[in-house]
């Protein structure tokens, strides 16, 4: 018995119902042709929930949607007329209850299914040709705050040691775990808030003593111990913060490593920075987004004709250089046929991507990164460097003399070392925009990579107007970065865990391609409406 109102047909035409109509009419359907990859989560006898998977993965798009917890998300299962037409709920639907849309997202993590939500949503975009199979996209990234808070060092060695001495208490005999029981997972109530930086550093210098002390014992308690989840993240915190030295007595070493633990709650959480957040840098992950781009430009208050077509989740030390591969392997999952062209900033594109990009057969359109500078001096970029002739020019026009090519076996990079004659540099009138004062060299060198014409090109094409102009296509996903993060809580993990991150963006971007695509059809309505009359 399928829910069902007498409603007038211009309520289900409003703007605030379209998302919810345009959900049931062509993305549900998608949803229920991924029911067996839903059902393959669970036991084929035991395990089977009480809960259609088909719901629940529903539920939680118009979740995001609406930007609502799971509590208010169930509630609004029941008394929301919208979600009710939507999910297409029997009139004597009973509800589920918000710990179902919890576990739900925890299994859809651990089988790795968070992308069907988006899948769906873009294969109901094709379907009704919303979304071409291949074209051009554009590629930013994006960070993303843990939901955690952020702990000093010293706070992190506490907390990993309260939460193992917490799960080694119950292995041991009555008090055989004192007096760290007392003092970490008990504290006296009159323990500083504040401390002084001498006490910080006795603090430390403690809690590592004490950790040693805790692993050694858990370790003469064999695999049971050892192996349990909280005693290997406190084995793993204690070799990131402290440096053996005298047995019994770890030294806190000056920094941490990169990607080392910040907190226990979350262990893939990792720090990083980026210029505009300025020095303190952030805790979480960072997200990778790729849209459509649009040739053509937007009328005024027209909708975004943008799809979202691969969210990636990555450690928040990603580097941009080499996440052009990943995203695009997303995008192909997801079922379109790859791109045409891509365009992407300067933390993108290199020599070896401008390489990669032409062996897969689409075009990178970006900046190259600028060259290290010299100070004062005249650059890589003053010069004319012809890498199969083995000569280089300088900005007044001498040539080189010598050129070396070095080829180093660690890092297997190819390198080329141009000389210029000493006599030149004596007398030439820009001799000090040319050398360094530090080295007083006689003559000048210059050091280039092996792709250090292809990379000249691109910095000399990028100047070009056309390309310029051409480039103003990438643009836009800094407003859908903002679109995401305003409109849809992109920016503040959900949940902790790179997993269940990952569940979360892929959910948000198959919200935002719903309430764009309701947005554009409405739009569209309006046009035709006002060329009729």
């Amino acid at each position: 018995m399928k829910f069902h109102l007498d409603l007038p047909d211009d309520w289900l035409k409003e703007p605030a119902c379209k998302p919810f109509t345009l959900f049931r009419d062509r993305i549900r359907p998608m949803l229920e042709a991924r029911r067996r990859e839903l059902d393959a989560m669970y036991e084929p006898v035991l395990g089977r929930p009480e809960a259609d998977p088909v719901l629940l993965l529903g539920v939680t798009i118009l979740q995001m949607l609406e930007r609502l917890p799971d509590r208010r998300a169930a509630t609004a299962c029941r008394f929301d007329l919208r979600w009710r037409i939507a999910l297409e709920l029997p009139a004597d639907w009973a509800g589920i209850h918000p710990t179902t849309l919890c576990l739900f997202r925890a299994r859809l993590a651990e089988h790795g299914q968070g992308r069907l939500a988006l899948d769906a949503a873009l294969a109901a975009l094709r379907r009704d040709g919303h979304l071409a199979c291949r074209g051009p996209v554009r590629i930013d990234s994006t960070h993303v705050l843990g939901a955690i808070a952020r702990l000093s060092r010293l706070d992190c060695v506490r907390e990993t040691l309260r939460l193992a001495l917490l799960f080694l208490d119950g292995l041991g005999g009555p008090g055989s775990w004192e007096p760290w029981l007392s003092t970490y997972v008990r504290p006296h109530p009159d323990e500083p808030r504040n401390p002084s930086a001498t006490r910080v550093e006795a603090t430390m210098e403690q809690a590592g003593r004490d950790a040693a002390a805790v692993l050694e014992r858990a370790a003469r308690l064999g695999a049971a111990a050892t192996d349990a989840a909280p005693v290997a993240l406190l084995q793993r915190v204690f070799d990131e913060q402290f440096a053996r030295g005298a047995p019994g007595d770890p030294a806190p070493r000056p920094c941490t490593p990169a990607g080392a633990v910040h907190t226990p709650h979350d262990p893939q959480a990792q720090w990083s920075t980026k210029l505009p957040l300025g020095t303190s840098g952030w805790v979480g992950y960072k997200a990778q987004v790729c849209e459509t781009a649009p040739e053509q430009p937007r009328a005024k208050g027209e909708p975004t004709a943008a799809v979202i077509t691969a969210v990636v989740v990555q450690p928040a030390t990603t580097s941009d250089h080499g996440s052009l591969v990943p995203v695009l392997a997303a995008q192909r999952e997801a079922g379109q046929q790859g791109a045409e062209m891509v365009f992407a900033d300067a933390g993108y594109v290199s020599a070896p991507a401008l390489d990669t990009a032409a062996a897969a057969g689409y075009e990178l359109c970006g900046p190259v990164g600028a060259p290290p500078h010299g100070g004062k001096r005249f650059g890589s970029d003053w010069f004319a460097v012809d890498l199969p002739a083995r000569a280089a020019t300088c900005p007044v026009g001498h040539a080189s003399v010598h050129c070396s090519r070095i080829a180093e076996r660690g890092s297997g990079k190819t390198y080329y070392y141009f000389e210029w004659a000493a006599s030149d540099c004596a007398g030439c009138t820009r001799r000090a925009d040319c050398l360094s004062t530090k080295r007083r060299s006689p003559f000048r060198t210059l050091q280039v990579g092996e792709r250090h014409m292809v990379v000249q090109a691109r910095r000399a094409l990028c100047k070009t107007p056309d390309y310029r102009i051409r480039m103003r296509r990438r643009n836009a996903i800094e407003g859908t970065h903002s679109e995401l993060k305003r409109g849809y809580g992109l920016q503040r993990c959900r949940y902790r865990g790179l997993q269940r991150t990952a569940v979360q963006l892929q959910a948000i971007a198959a919200a935002c391609n719903l309430r764009r695509w309701a947005a554009r059809l409405d739009w569209t309505e309006r046009q035709k409406r006002k060329t009729e009359t």
